[in-house]
């Protein structure tokens, strides 16, 4: 098959982002519900969103071993993404859980780098949503990746990739700093939710 031409990936670009405009909306409402209803605080420090420019998906294709058709393309579950950063870890569940409960949204699949991180220290919730576009007047399932971490863990991933990517020869010694900074802020994580409660540390 032949690779997807731009105009193409752009069409589907679109319907990923009308996905992802409505998951917004959802989380929106949630973070105007927080604000109004929540006693101390909200637990929406940010919302960021993005769609995979065609290089990138591409890119991604061919690291995967793949053509870089629409069957491939298609497979790709993060063409739309959504980044909420939150100040507690334990902000993060609370986040998920609200948002999942909301009507017409699937979960296809949660990837939990927060309580299993990765090798390297990375840290986050990843979570697949469905999610119903009426699109060229049909209606489509199309999926929308959320991810959710604590500003330190995107301290963490923001510094790694670009050190990873942007530097053509990282220092030996990087991979074992990044994980010793990732314990490190892992255990920040941890104390940050025992001051805000008041309650011991260990």
């Amino acid at each position: 098959m032949e690779n997807l031409s731009k105009e193409e990936y752009g069409q589907y670009a679109a319907l990923c982002e009308c996905g992802m405009r409505i998951v917004l909306a959802r989380i929106e409402n949630l973070r105007q519900e927080a604000e109004v209803f929540s006693v101390n605080r909200s637990p929406f420090a940010s919302i960021q969103s993005r769609i995979k420019t065609y290089e990138s998906a591409t890119n991604k294709c061919l690291d995967r071993g793949s053509s870089c058709d629409m069957k491939a393309i298609r497979k790709l579950h993060d063409i739309a993404g959504i980044r909420i950063i939150t100040l507690y870890k334990d902000d993060i569940y609370r986040i998920r859980d609200a948002l999942v409960r909301q009507p017409s949204i699937e979960v296809l699949e949660e990837r939990d780098y927060v309580a299993n991180p990765k090798d390297n220290g990375y840290r986050s919730l990843h979570l697949i949503i469905s999610v119903h576009v009426y699109f060229c007047e049909s209606t489509k399932s199309v999926p929308v990746e959320v991810q959710i971490r604590t500003k330190a863990m995107d301290l963490w991933a923001s510094v790694e990739h670009n050190i990873r990517y942007k530097n053509d020869t990282p220092s030996k010694e990087a991979p074992e700093m990044f994980a010793r900074i990732a314990r490190i802020l892992e255990d920040f994580d941890e104390k940050a939710i025992c001051l805000r409660d008041d309650t011991p540390c260990n």
